[in-house]
Formats: structure tokens, sequence, C-alpha cells
């Protein structure tokens, strides 16, 4: 009896000392995130629920934001243009939030833009790279190397440090598979490599590679581009592998997942691609972070995980900075904040971009290994 009395006022002291620090903090401030939490982008939109969800815990812990407690409203746009306004839309009505994290295609984040630029509203996508995202307006703001940025760097990387003359594109038909494929090959051209073929499919759609595949290899080019998210990639890498094309193959950021490598199996070995992420990062938050996500989940970071991670603690600490949860106040403070991110400092540039350094990555036996002091 004893016992069980020393465990019932133990257990009274822990809810106390619990609903103690609660009472600790003020009312809470809301933050809205938009994203494919259902489809077949659904293991992003997830990655970033699962980061924020840690995010925030540790944000409360340390006091919240202004001493308010953080709470974030999860809006699932499937991916999908005109579900993505429809959220926008009613974010606006409800008259609540400090600001809008996401969304995550530059499809989705654009068409919203325009919405919370009207507003007056920061909206932070930690994904949307498309070159013309940010420059919709001053409250309109990215986490991830721009596709001009990017895209750029890929030509780069191709043509002069993999030695590539020749390339066959295959890419998807949406706003951010187009705009990637112009770029690359406008920038790989001028430094004199040749573009034999460009092929587009529509993403999520298209289930039979083959024929896509069979023409890029009959190009006779040296390395074929997917330019796709990672589970067309990984489709994609298969079928090349099943067809025996002996060139390289090189990936977008965006396939920098476990579900890629998972999926595509020993396909997947010997790809490139450029990411601002990397597992090796030198940093005591980077660490921290990474052993949190990884034994909450029992799934490896990527780079979704580090700029959501950044987007929502730079939110955190643009309120504190100004000392107000009003928009203009959040927009000010993060308009060409330098930020102490896991991976570094970055700086936001004069539109709203995180600036950040590029990985030239290899998958070597299922990992994503750092090549860059290979070339």
């Amino acid at each position: 009896m004893k016992k069980f009395l020393t465990l019932a006022l133990a257990l009274v002291l822990t809810l106390s000392l619990a609903a103690a620090f609660a009472d600790g903090l003020g009312d809470p401030v809301y933050i809205a995130w938009v994203g494919p939490l259902t489809g077949d982008s659904s293991n992003d939109g997830i990655t970033e629920q699962n980061t924020l969800t840690l995010a925030v815990k540790a944000i409360n812990e340390k006091g919240g934001i202004l001493g308010h407690e953080l709470v974030i409203d999860y809006y699932d746009d499937a991916a999908n243009a005109n579900e993505a306004i429809n959220i926008a839309n009613k974010i606006i009505d409800e008259d609540k939030y400090i600001a809008v994290i996401g969304s995550y295609t530059s499809t989705t984040s654009m068409n919203m833009a325009y919405i919370y630029q009207e507003e007056g509203m920061v909206q932070y996508s930690p994904t949307a790279s498309h070159a013309d995202y940010s420059s919709i307006g001053n409250y309109i703001f990215r986490n991830t190397p721009t596709q001009s940025q990017e895209t750029a760097e890929y030509a780069n990387f191709v043509y002069n440090d993999l030695g590539i003359k020749t390339v066959s594109i295959i890419y998807q038909s949406d706003d951010w598979g187009v705009n990637i494929n112009d770029i690359f090959t406008k920038k790989y051209e001028e430094l004199g490599g040749k573009v034999l073929k460009a092929e587009n499919f529509v993403p999520s759609s298209t289930k039979d590679f083959a024929s896509l595949v069979t023409s890029a290899k009959a190009t006779g080019a040296e390395a074929i581009f997917v330019v796709a998210y990672y589970a067309d990639s990984a489709s994609i890498v298969m079928k090349i592998r099943d067809l025996e094309y002996e060139g390289d193959v090189i990936l977008t950021s965006t396939c920098l997942k476990q579900a890629f490598t998972e999926t595509a199996g020993d396909a997947a070995n010997g790809c490139y691609l450029i990411n601002a992420y990397c597992a090796d990062i030198d940093t005591d938050e980077f660490r921290a972070v990474k052993e949190l996500y990884e034994s909450t989940y029992n799934v490896a970071m990527d780079a979704f995980v580090m700029q959501t991670w950044d987007v929502v603690n730079q939110i955190a600490k643009a309120c504190e900075d100004a000392g107000s949860f009003e928009h203009d106040a959040i927009r000010d403070a993060l308009d060409g904040m330098t930020y102490k991110a896991l991976g570094g400092e970055y700086t936001m540039n004069e539109i709203g971009d995180a600036i950040r350094g590029l990985f030239r990555l290899q998958i070597r036996d299922g990992k994503f290994v750092n090549v860059t002091g290979e070339f």
C-alpha cells in the first residue's frame, strides 16, 4: 500500500510539474504547414510533418516563442495546385496564423504565393525551387537552392567534373521539370556539351518508361539525366539498368532519400546527384538533430528534414528578433537575415532565398557518399 501511495504521489508530482511548465507558456501562436500528406508525394510531406513535430517540441521545451507555445496546424494539399489555392484561402480566412510553411512542389507553392503576398503574410517553403517562386513578392521566402543556382551547378558538375560531353534528358512535364530541362540544356551547351535528346512524361501517371529509356539510350549519350521526383526516378533508373545502358546516370536533388534507394535497390548504385545536404556535415547542431530524427523514426535524415527544421526555427528567431508576431515584423526580420542553421550559417538574399552551399554525391552500396573532394 505504501509503495502504491509513493508511486501515486510521484505521478501527481510529475503531472503537476508538467502542468506548471505548460502554464508557464502564454497563449498559443499558430503556424500553418501546407504539403502532401496523401498522394504520390506524401512520403516527403510526412517527412516534413515528422520533422516539425520534433522541432516544435524542442522550441516549446526552451520556452516557446516570446514565451508563447508554438502550435502547427497541418493542411494536406496532396501536391495538387487547385487544392493548394483552396487551402491558402482557408488559412487567410482563419485569421490566426503568424506565418505559413510550404508547400512542397514549386507549382503548389507558387499558386499559393500570390494569395499570401496580397494578404501580407510570410510564406516560407523548405523545398520550392522554381526560379520565379520567391520573386512573386517580398513576403515569399525559400530555404532550398533555386533551380537556377542548382541546375547551373549540375551543368558544371556533369561537363567539367565528370567530363561528360553528351547527355539525354528524361524530365517530368510540370513547371519544375520543364524549368530544370531548360536551364540545364542552356548552361550545359554554353559550356560546350550537347543535349542529344530531351523527352518528357506525365508525373505519377506514366508507369512504363521502357520507350523513353530506349530512346535516350539509342542516342549514344554518355549520360542520362533523370529529372523526376524520387518515386518516378526509381522506376526510370531500374528500367535503365534493365535495358543495360552503360553510361552514367544523373539524378536531381529530390532523390536524396532513403525511400529512393530502398525502392531502386542495387540499380541506384553509381548514380550521381547534387544536394545542399550530406550526412557528414560537421556541426554539433546537425549531429544532434540527425541522431534525434533517426532514433525517433528509424529512417535516415535527408535534406527535407534539415531544411524544414531550419525554416520553423528561423521563423521563431525572426519573431524573437522582432519582439512581435505581426506579419510585417516577421517579414522584416527575415529579410537579409544571417542565420546559424544546422549545416552552418546562411544568409537570405535580396529576393528571400537562403543561400546554401552544394555537395556532389554518388550512391555507393545504397549510401549517399560525399565525393566533392574527388574532382
